[in-house]
């Protein structure tokens, strides 16, 4: 559980900023050349289990000089994230990691992140309403619904994870053929 909240954060501030993410180059390389460890940081790295060393020795040389620069809720953060989520908020502008970190230490400590200034999916304007949206045609206007979860803030609206109308719901769909491909079922299909 912990995992998916941490990638959401990362995609969270990767969306924030899409267009300096995908245009910005990777920060230089460190040295090729393992980084000597300070006395404090070798007893660090001697009180880990087997699996943290082992993940750690298998990291670039540059993960692991910038894993040396991070405060110690960020290091136990960093523990806490997938191998691309490292290398994402590697990736990142300052200003980015800073927003990234921001949130992940936030989710440690099980509060729910802020949502960032100039995130890509704010959410809507107005009151959601209680129910399912059921619009008779397509070119009906349907009013947002209420979301199971009150701090869902993954749309442009809420109400994204609605389900279906019960009127969709239970309904007997022919079989899929050659010439029926719309509104069917896969063979052995309920």
């Amino acid at each position: 559980m912990r995992k998916v909240l941490l990638a959401g954060a990362a995609a969270l501030t990767l969306t924030a900023f899409p267009a300096v993410a995908q245009n910005m180059p990777p920060p230089p390389a460190a040295p090729s050349v393992a980084p000597t460890l300070t006395p404090e940081q070798q007893a660090a790295y001697d009180g880990w289990t087997p699996a943290q060393k082992g993940d750690y020795e298998s990291w670039p040389n540059d993960y692991k000089v910038y894993y040396w620069t991070l405060r110690a809720d960020q290091q136990k953060g960093y523990w806490a994230l997938t191998p691309d989520q490292r290398g994402q908020i590697y990736k990142m502008t300052p200003e980015q990691r800073q927003m990234a970190w921001n949130s992940v230490i936030q989710q440690m400590k099980g509060e729910t992140p802020a949502t960032p200034p100039g995130q890509a999916n704010p959410p809507g304007a107005g009151v959601p309403t209680e129910g399912v949206p059921d619009p008779q045609s397509a070119g009906q206007a349907a009013r947002p619904a209420m979301p199971a979860d009150e701090d869902y803030q993954g749309g442009p609206y809420k109400g994204a994870l609605t389900p279906p109308p019960a009127t969709a719901m239970d309904k007997d769909y022919p079989v899929c053929s050659r010439t029926v491909t719309d509104n069917c079922r896969n063979r052995g299909g309920k």
